[in-house]
């Protein structure tokens, strides 16, 4: 009887600098972690070594056949040996070779696909939904009957907000099966503390459609018809970065917003030990993609920032309105701007605020809680 379960985390893409959840995932849930990545089943390690490089025979001198055919023609005839290799066919491989005694599929794409493998092999499984998974027009119709097949057998669905909860039921997942777990910010922004004299904002997140910004960008410009001398940092990287690198230049902003790019856990932490606000416009893109509950909100908060956002997804989740900071309509940028002016004016209500958040975080999302939740459900899944 080995004492840890095997567990294979699974995910479209490749992990990122702004996925830091899914890293969580690996490096602290209790067991045995596997992880592979790839969209569809064309899975690689996280080494990047696909399952076919992984399991592809080793061609021997007969097989090679050198003075006739060339192994990888010689391989492509023999039927076979094409069965063996399918995709379907070497993970299958892979999650017996390795034992695996649950799933966990980060995002319902990657769910949708391993499902039917998991069914088959008798296998529980996991899904945890992020954003654009629950919300984009394109990928609800693309993956409309995937979603159901998986709605019907996963042991449970995570999710980590009320409004992603809504969006899932309406299209046909039993909110019986619907766990809501909001994620938990790495223990190393609880440690910092927020500059409430200093003249910086701050923003982080990937420059998506669904966070807009350009908006923050517009909004700021009106702060600073009243306060000139204040800055912000924007950190992060994404399809509208040079879009966004040109509203700034184009508006003659170059001295009072930095565009930082990507940055490490590290980096980013010194940067917002030396802000005193925190902003950021999420909305509904124009395909339907949304925010799940945006880590970079629940880091700031950790961090004892207070918050100028939006009402949008699991924002409200976190953001309590008047206590942790304030909120817009999506695309209200004015009412944006009057809310970061009240804050710089009132550096007291800023600490008050920024204070708030951060013992609200301690108390109800933390990266701690976080993980018990899923251990918990993976645990559960084990003995259904």
């Amino acid at each position: 009887m080995r004492d840890k379960k095997n567990i294979l985390i699974v995910s479209p893409t490749k992990i990122g600098l702004t996925e830091t959840f899914i890293r969580a995932h690996i490096d602290e849930l209790e067991g045995n972690i596997h992880y592979l990545y790839g969209w569809g089943l064309d899975y690689k390690t996280e080494e990047d070594v696909s399952l076919k490089e992984l399991y592809y025979p080793k061609a021997s001198f007969k097989d090679k056949l050198q003075s006739i055919l060339p192994h990888y023609i010689y391989f492509r005839l023999d039927k076979s040996k094409q069965k063996q290799y399918t995709k379907e066919a070497l993970i299958k491989r892979y999650l017996v070779e390795h034992q695996i005694d649950v799933v966990l599929a980060e995002y319902g794409t990657a769910g949708s696909f391993i499902a039917p493998i998991c069914v088959e092999l008798s296998i529980p499984f996991i899904v945890h939904f992020h954003g654009i998974d629950a919300s984009s027009y394109d990928l609800l119709e693309k993956f409309k009957e995937g979603y159901q097949f998986m709605f019907n057998y996963a042991q449970k669905i995570i999710v980590v907000s009320r409004a992603m909860k809504r969006a899932l039921v309406e299209v046909g997942c039993s909110p019986d099966k619907i766990v809501i777990n909001t994620y938990g910010p790495h223990p190393d922004y609880i440690k910092i503390s927020a500059n409430y004299d200093s003249n910086y904002l701050i923003s982080v997140g990937r420059h998506t459609y669904k966070k807009a910004p350009y908006l923050t960008i517009l909004a700021f410009k009106k702060v600073l018809n009243v306060y000139p001398n204040l800055k912000l940092k924007m950190i992060g990287n994404g399809e509208l970065f040079h879009v966004c690198k040109n509203l700034v230049n184009s508006l003659a902003l170059e001295d009072n917003i930095v565009l930082l790019g990507g940055l490490s856990r590290i980096d980013i932490i010194k940067h917002m030990e030396s802000a005193f606000l925190f902003v950021q416009h999420s909305l509904v893109a124009h395909n339907g993609d949304s925010e799940g509950t945006p880590v970079g909100i629940i880091e700031a908060m950790a961090a004892g920032l207070p918050v100028v956002s939006t009402y949008h997804a699991g924002i409200p989740d976190v953001v309590v309105e008047n206590e942790t900071g304030y909120l817009s309509n999506e695309n209200d940028i004015d009412t944006m701007a009057k809310h970061i002016i009240k804050l710089n004016k009132d550096r007291n209500l800023a600490k008050k605020l920024g204070l708030n958040g951060k013992e609200r975080i301690k108390a109800n999302f933390t990266l701690e809680q976080h993980l018990d939740i899923i251990n918990l459900e993976l645990s559960k899944a084990l003995n259904t």
